[in-house]
C-alpha cells in the first residue's frame, strides 16, 4: 500500500539516474556498442495497419461473443452516436484505464515497430489504433483519458517491451533454449512474436545478437508499514522485484534514438488481502552533456515516464514528460556524489480518493506536475547513502473536483556483501493532502522501514 508507494518513488529516483541503489559500484553488463536488434530487414507500412485493424476486430468479437460485454454491442448507430457525442471522461475502473489501455497501446505500437518501422514512424499507428477503438469498437462515447493512456503511455511501454524482447531473442540458439527465448520474448511483446511466427523467424538460424549495455537486478525484502505513524498499527509485505537499466544514463554520445537509455522497475508485493503491482519506467528522448564544472559529469535531458501502481487501498498513475539535470562529482578517489533535479509535466495522472465514489468513479483523474530532488554518496567497495524527495500534484478534471498532493521522502543505506549482492535499510515517509471544492479537505501520513537484498544476475 503506502509502503510500496514510498519505496517505489525512491526506486524511481535512484534507478532513473543510473544504477539501482546499492549497485552503483558494480554491474553485470554486456560491453558492446548499443545496437538495436532488427527483427525484419525491410520496412512494411501496410501490414501494421492490417494487424491493428485485425487486433481490434478480434478483441471486439471476443468481447461480444465470448465475454458478452455490454459495451461491445456495436452497430452503425452506436458509431454515429460516438461521432456526434465526441470525447468525454469515462467511468471505467482504474485497472482498465491505467494499465490495460497502456498494454493495448503497446501492441499497436509494436505492430509497426516489429515490421521495421522506427520509433517515430510507429507512433502514429498507436494513435490510429486508439481512435479506431474509441469510435468504432465500443457503444460508449470516446474517452479523453483512454486516448492519452493508449497512445502516449502505450508508446512508452511499447518501445521498452520491444527492446527488452530483443535482448532475449538469440537466433544462434537451438532446442529448448531457443524455445524458451522465443516464448519469453513473445510474452513480453506479443506483436513481435506474432510477426516472427508468420515470417518464420522463430525457427530461422542466425547469428548471435549484439546487445546494448544493460544491467538487471532482482531483489526481495520485507516492508513494514506503520499506519498514521503508529507503531502499533502496521502491516508487513514480502516484495519481489526486477530492475533493468538499458544503457548508461551518462553516456549521452550513445543515445542516438529515443530510449537508447531507459530504466524499468517492476514489483509485486504480497500480504494477506493486499497484493500490490507496480510498473515504473523512464526513457530518454533527447539529452546532452552540460559543461558546468571541471572533473564532473553533468547531463540535461528530456525523458518520457510512466508510473503505475495498483492495489486495493492506494492507486496512482501518471504519464509525463520530464526534464532532468543529473550531476556526478568525484569527492575523492573512492567517494562520488550524485545529485538529480527533475521537473515533470503530467499529461494524465490518476489517484484514488475517498470522495471519488461520490462522483461515480473509483479515482480522480487529470493533468498535473511533479518535481523531485535527490542526493547519493557512493563509497567504492562499501556501499552508498542516499536521500530523495518527490512531490506530485494532480488537478482533478474527472472525479471529486480539487487538487491531490502526494509527497514522498526516503533515506537509506546500502552495504555491499560482494560484487553482486547488497543489503539495504531505509526509512520512509509518505504524506498525502487533498484540497477539494465541494468536500472536506483530507490529509494522511504514514511511515515505514524496509530491509532488502539485491542481487545482480
Amino acid at each position: 500500500m503506502t509502503l510500496f508507494v514510498v519505496n517505489k518513488f525512491q526506486a524511481q529516483t535512484n534507478y532513473n539516474t543510473n544504477l539501482p541503489s546499492g549497485l552503483s559500484a558494480y554491474s553485470s553488463i554486456y560491453q558492446s556498442e548499443p545496437v538495436e536488434v532488427s527483427t525484419t530487414k525491410e520496412k512494411n507500412y501496410v501490414l501494421p495497419a492490417v494487424e491493428i485493424v485485425g487486433l481490434n476486430l478480434f478483441l471486439g468479437a471476443f468481447n461480444t461473443y465470448v465475454s458478452k460485454e455490454d459495451f461491445a454491442k456495436i452497430s452503425w448507430r452506436t458509431i454515429e452516436d460516438n461521432f456526434k457525442t465526441g470525447f468525454v471522461w469515462d467511468e471505467d475502473h482504474f485497472l482498465m484505464n491505467q494499465f490495460l489501455h497502456t498494454f493495448h497501446g503497446a501492441n499497436y505500437f509494436n505492430a509497426a515497430r516489429s515490421n521495421g518501422l522506427s520509433f517515430w514512424e510507429s507512433a502514429p499507428y498507436t494513435f490510429g489504433g486508439s481512435l479506431m477503438w474509441e469510435f468504432f469498437m465500443e457503444n460508449e462515447p470516446p474517452s479523453h483519458n483512454d486516448l492519452v493512456n493508449t497512445t502516449v503511455s502505450g508508446i512508452t511501454m511499447g518501445e521498452i517491451s520491444y527492446r527488452v524482447s530483443n535482448l532475449i531473442i538469440d537466433e544462434s540458439t537451438v532446442g529448448f533454449e531457443r524455445f524458451l527465448r522465443e516464448f519469453t520474448s513473445t510474452v513480453i511483446n506479443p506483436m513481435q512474436g506474432f510477426n516472427r511466427l508468420i515470417r518464420g523467424d522463430m525457427w530461422k538460424a542466425g547469428s548471435p545478437n549484439k546487445r546494448s549495455d544493460f544491467n538487471l537486478v532482482v531483489s526481495t525484502g520485507i516492508h513494514n508499514l506503520f499506519f498514521s505513524k503508529n507503531i502499533d498499527d502496521s502491516k508487513t509485505y514480502l516484495t519481489l522485484r526486477a530492475d533493468l537499466n538499458y544503457g548508461d544514463i551518462f553516456e549521452v554520445n550513445k543515445h542516438k534514438k529515443p530510449f537508447d537509455y531507459f530504466s524499468l522497475h517492476t514489483e509485486f508485493n504480497i500480504a494477506e488481502g493486499d497484493d500490490i503491482i507496480g510498473i515504473f519506467a523512464s526513457g530518454v528522448l533527447v539529452d546532452n552533456k552540460l559543461y558546468l564544472f571541471e572533473n564532473t559529469d553533468n547531463i540535461f535531458g528530456l525523458y518520457k515516464e510512466i508510473d503505475i501502481l495498483i492495489n486495493e487501498t492506494y492507486q496512482l498513475s501518471s504519464t509525463s514528460l520530464t526534464a532532468k539535470i543529473i550531476n556526478r562529482v568525484p569527492i575523492s578517489t573512492s567517494i562520488k556524489m550524485q545529485n538529480n533535479l527533475n521537473v515533470s509535466a503530467i499529461v494524465m495522472g490518476a489517484t484514488n480518493s475517498q470522495y471519488a465514489a461520490e462522483e461515480g468513479k473509483d479515482y480522480n483523474l487529470g493533468p498535473g506536475a511533479s518535481g523531485s530532488i535527490g542526493i547519493k554518496f557512493i563509497f567504492e567497495d562499501i556501499g552508498e547513502v542516499y536521500s530523495n524527495y518527490k512531490r506530485y500534484w494532480i488537478h482533478t478534471l474527472a472525479g471529486a473536483e480539487g487538487n491531490e498532493f502526494v509527497g514522498l521522502l526516503n533515506t537509506g543505506i546500502n552495504l555491499h556483501l560482494s560484487n553482486k549482492t547488497a543489503l539495504g535499510l531505509e526509512s520512509l515517509l509518505y504524506d498525502r493532502y487533498g484540497d477539494y471544492e465541494y468536500y472536506e479537505n483530507y490529509s494522511s501520513s504514514n511511515t515505514a522501514l524496509r530491509f532488502y537484498v539485491n542481487h545482480t544476475i
